[in-house]
């Protein structure tokens, strides 16, 4: 596959992952208003819906990624992305399902959800960060991100 067909895999990639996460934040900030009022488990099955296809997402970007590099070390550290996304997902969805389900400490949990959200991020930036100094066309695209 050409450059240009990465390119375009790659931005319509962040599009789509930029949507699901917005449409999780939604729902992680309604679960969390919700979760003060009782518990509302019947939430929990459009949230694993919006949890898939986060799993998906992440799974298509280590594919997609995978096919146009082929350094070992740029590999590897994919590899450890695709692995950070599985288990940060994961635990995402199981402290909101927990937030829905039980009704213990909605405050605790939703402490946690915030605290698990910000380590989360630092950790896909750093694992980005990595990624755009050795792939000059995912550098590329970080610049033109930035700069829209």
């Amino acid at each position: 596959m050409t450059e240009t067909h990465w390119y375009t895999e790659e931005t319509t990639w962040r599009r789509s992952h930029l949507r699901v996460g917005y449409a999780l934040l939604v729902f992680v900030v309604t679960a969390i208003i919700l979760s003060f009022f009782g518990r509302y488990v019947w939430l929990t099955i459009p949230f694993v819906l919006i949890g898939i296809t986060m799993i998906g997402l992440d799974v298509k970007k280590y594919r997609m990624r995978r096919t146009h590099m082929k350094n070992r070390n740029v590999v590897r550290l994919l590899k450890w992305n695709l692995l950070y996304d599985l288990i940060s997902s994961g635990a995402l969805v199981s402290l909101i399902l927990a937030l829905l389900i039980f009704q213990y400490d909605s405050l605790a949990l939703a402490i946690g959800l915030l605290v698990w959200g910000v380590v989360s991020d630092q950790v896909s930036r750093t694992f980005q960060q990595k990624l755009n100094e050795r792939v000059p066309l995912l550098h590329q695209l970080d610049l033109e991100r930035r700069n829209q």
